[in-house]
């Protein structure tokens, strides 16, 4: 089905698949609002899985001097969408010269002896720690910043909720056909009606669809100090 598309539409067309209405049938009111319950918690879900969400958004915030710990969303320290996924680097542009800054884990954060310490010159960060506690995110920089700089997050996109029946929903290729054969399952259960077969084999292609358009190529990282330049190895 091309997008855009009304999510009337995309409702109908998952509700003819498990044969739950007919042709010449409409929803009742109630019937639209269960439905389109069922498609936000959806698309909701899908905001949630790192391959179902199309592209990542680069976005700028300041430091502060001496501030480690900053809210992230709506209303938060750094104001914008909740990010349910940050992915790194994250990155410093200083005089024009590129600083990249790796995500690390709670466990590995909580292993950094002096917390508090402070960055200097252009070294500013080193690392970051993303915790996506909702409302606000909490991102954590270390070390401490000293100064005022921009730093840069690849942040992934979270797919938009649908308002009412009469939405337009505009996705890319592939999208709206995957939201009806998942939506589908969802509703049989609210119309007494079972899911056929090949509705669950066809909605876990246009699902794998999805993903693949959305595949990034793993790079395989490995920390500076292994080597050097007279390439000599570390164990440390």
């Amino acid at each position: 089905m091309p997008s855009p598309t009304t999510a009337l539409q995309v409702i109908t067309d998952a509700l003819y698949l498990v044969r739950a209405i007919g042709v010449d049938q409409t929803l009742t009111n109630q019937e639209t609002s269960d439905c389109l319950r069922k498609l936000n918690d959806l698309i909701e879900s899908w905001s949630t899985q790192k391959l179902q969400v199309y592209g990542l958004s680069n976005q700028t915030f300041n430091t502060v001097a001496g501030q480690d710990t900053y809210t992230i969303g709506t209303g938060g320290d750094w104001n914008t969408d909740w990010p349910p996924i940050i992915s790194e680097p994250a990155y410093a542009t200083v005089l024009q010269v590129t600083y990249p800054y790796v995500s690390i884990t709670q466990e590995q954060y909580n292993l950094i002896f002096v917390k508090g310490q402070t960055g200097f010159g252009t070294d500013q960060v080193q690392y970051y720690l993303y915790v996506n506690e909702f409302p606000l995110g909490k991102i954590t920089l270390w070390p401490v910043p000293a100064a005022i700089f921009p730093i840069t997050f690849s942040i992934s996109r979270t797919l938009s909720q649908v308002a009412t029946a009469a939405t337009v929903m505009n996705f890319p290729p592939g999208y709206i056909n995957a939201f009806v054969y998942q939506l589908a399952p969802m509703l049989a259960p609210l119309f007494g009606r079972p899911v056929p077969e090949d509705v669950r084999r066809d909605g876990e292609k246009y699902f794998a669809d999805v993903k693949r358009l959305n595949r990034r190529p793993v790079v395989m990282n490995y920390d500076v100090a292994l080597t050097n330049n007279w390439n000599n190895w570390m164990w440390r």
